[in-house]
């Protein structure tokens, strides 16, 4: 005897179908999981700390600089090895990758340490040549002082400046080192506390050395400009990582502070938020008044649609 299909039952073997079929394929689409009954995927962000990285003059261990970060690689991704992990991210080895560090030194010589820098490198090597990755700053002269070598051969990293990097896109007002010479981009910055109009200076902040010198300003007591900066479609498109140097910081203005970690996560807002969540949870030890919510981060998640702040939506892990 034939059965008559109901409205529900049909739902119901359609989407175990579904997630039969997504299940096989690796991955769930959005659809695939609200037909399976799975819960939303989160906006996933890797606090990563081993004492062993670093010690307090300032000397890090390449060894276990280099492990830190690709076990945060892999917790991040959920692959098996580092070049899944960046496939997984959207990288080919045709790709340009564009890694943006803040030498800033500012009042507690801040500056990207080499170590981290070399192990971004040799991981993304997996996937592309070293010649095809750029380490840029605003000038030239910055990133001397931040300890690094001008490199515009064919051999190894390259490493330059906007003042050596072909100008500024006309319409975006960006550094054509990411406008028209990478594919990819990494935002690298400091754990750095400012106390300022920002509170902090992460990632958002650190574009401001992708800008024109005379956009740069806007920046300061205008957080819809800032948070606007992130949303030019190369900034936008092309950000694949968001990591945050934190082997030595700051938790308040002038303080040197060795969290002896990194923060790692693909949504900019996010990652952010998860570094503001750092800095305070030193700050409550010390007895000084948390760190709000600055407001850039709300119109970047409420006006741009650059990611999320909201706890509920966040997995953050600590590995």
């Amino acid at each position: 005897m034939s059965r008559k299909l109901t409205r529900r039952a049909f739902i119901k073997s359609g989407g175990q179908a579904i997630a039969a079929w997504g299940a096989a394929a690796g991955s769930f689409s959005f659809l695939t999981r609200v037909l399976a009954g799975a819960p939303p995927v989160k906006s996933r962000v890797i606090l990563a700390q081993n004492p062993k990285v670093i010690n307090q003059r300032n000397e890090c261990n390449q060894e276990e600089v280099t492990a830190l970060f690709n076990k945060a690689l892999l917790a991040l991704t959920g692959a098996a090895n580092s070049a899944h992990a960046w496939a997984s991210l959207g990288l080919v080895n045709s790709d340009v990758v564009a890694v943006k560090v803040n030498c800033n030194n500012w009042t507690i010589d801040l500056r990207p340490h080499q170590e981290l820098v070399r192990a971004l490198c040799q991981s993304l090597n997996s996937v592309i040549a070293l010649n095809q990755i750029i380490i840029y700053e605003r000038s030239n002269s910055d990133l001397v002082d931040g300890g690094f070598t001008i490199n515009k051969t064919g051999t190894g990293v390259r490493v330059f400046g906007n003042d050596d990097g072909a100008g500024y896109h006309p319409q975006e007002k960006l550094t054509r080192i990411i406008t028209d010479t990478a594919s990819k981009i990494i935002n690298m910055a400091s754990l750095k506390c400012v106390e300022s109009d920002f509170g902090v200076s992460l990632f958002f902040k650190n574009h401001i050395g992708s800008l024109l010198d005379k956009d740069m300003s806007k920046c300061h007591g205008d957080p819809d400009f800032l948070a606007e900066v992130s949303a030019r479609p190369s900034i936008k498109q092309k950000t694949i990582l968001n990591l945050c140097d934190g082997l030595r910081g700051t938790y308040r203005r002038g303080v040197p502070w060795y969290w002896a970690g990194i923060i790692m996560g693909k949504d900019p807002v996010t990652s952010e938020y998860a570094a503001i969540q750092v800095i305070n949870e030193k700050r409550k030890m010390d007895n000084v008044s948390l760190l709000q919510i600055p407001d850039h981060l709300r119109i970047a998640e409420n006006k741009y649609k650059l990611g999320t702040w909201n706890p509920t939506k966040i997995e953050i892990l600590k590995v």
